[in-house]
């Protein structure tokens, strides 16, 4: 399942840039993380995939974001945009909207909170992070998350303790992973990058689907006695994983 040496455009946050980095390495492709304004469209425009990221939002960042959108859409190089933090944050939400209404995503990724206020329900979060409120039935939530790609037009990945993807037709609810995953900084931003590396090489659906797996079973075998070997020990499961490891994903398909 290693990526063949293709160029991933990244516009994240500070917080999680190295470990993105690493990861897109790790899954054998080139992370480029540009994000100035005035080489942004160059960068994106020679890239093979292209991931966006509202964590940690300042000035610069809003206007590369637009403009490499702009690009990819322009040149149909396949995008995803994370939405960091819309369920707590006004400016965030406006500007996820205006986005998506300009240049709609291939992918848009967020937790139960964040996918609920982005599409107008009622959201409990705080922060960054889903609130318990909102982790409903999951079978519930697959009904609107399905019409909200649906609408969109675009796959929707909404991360959780199950993961739901889909892309309007088909629902996707995977099991993998485990609570380390929520105990370091990041990893959703490095899920969103996982995406997007494999969006470099598979259709939209199977993209997050692969990605998702590989990703969660590669946290599932990693060894560790805290939240700092798991950081430090994640990132060789990550590369070490092939595709024997499907035979660990943990898939259930709805209509």
């Amino acid at each position: 399942m290693k990526q063949t040496n293709n160029l991933i455009h990244c516009i994240t946050n500070p917080i999680s840039i190295n470990d993105c980095a690493n990861l897109i390495l790790a899954l054998g492709a080139k992370p480029i993380m540009a994000c100035h304004p005035d080489e942004v469209e160059s960068i994106t425009s020679n890239s093979s995939a292209l991931a966006l990221n509202l964590g940690n939002f300042d000035d610069i960042r809003a206007k590369s974001m637009m403009i490499s959108a702009k690009c990819a859409k322009e040149n149909k190089i396949p995008f995803i945009l994370d939405l960091v933090g819309v369920a707590c944050s006004t400016l965030r939400l406006n500007y996820a909207k205006e986005l998506v209404s300009l240049y709609c995503p291939t992918v848009i990724k967020g937790n139960i909170s964040e996918c609920k206020a982005f599409y107008g329900m009622t959201s409990h979060a705080h922060g960054v992070d889903a609130d318990i409120q909102d982790e409903e039935n999951i079978y519930e939530s697959c009904k609107w998350l399905k019409e909200m790609a649906l609408n969109l037009g675009c796959v929707v990945v909404c991360s959780g303790k199950v993961d739901v993807i889909t892309d309007g037709k088909e629902v996707n609810l995977i099991s993998n992973g485990c609570e380390m995953l929520s105990r370091i900084t990041g990893t959703g931003c490095m899920l969103n990058v996982a995406i997007a590396t494999f969006l470099a090489s598979y259709s939209p659906l199977l993209a997050c689907v692969k990605a998702t797996c590989y990703y969660e079973v590669a946290a599932e075998k990693t060894e560790c006695s805290g939240p700092g070997t798991f950081h430090m020990h994640f990132m060789d499961e990550i590369y070490k994983l092939t595709s024997f490891d499907e035979s660990l994903f943990k898939i259930e398909v709805l209509g």
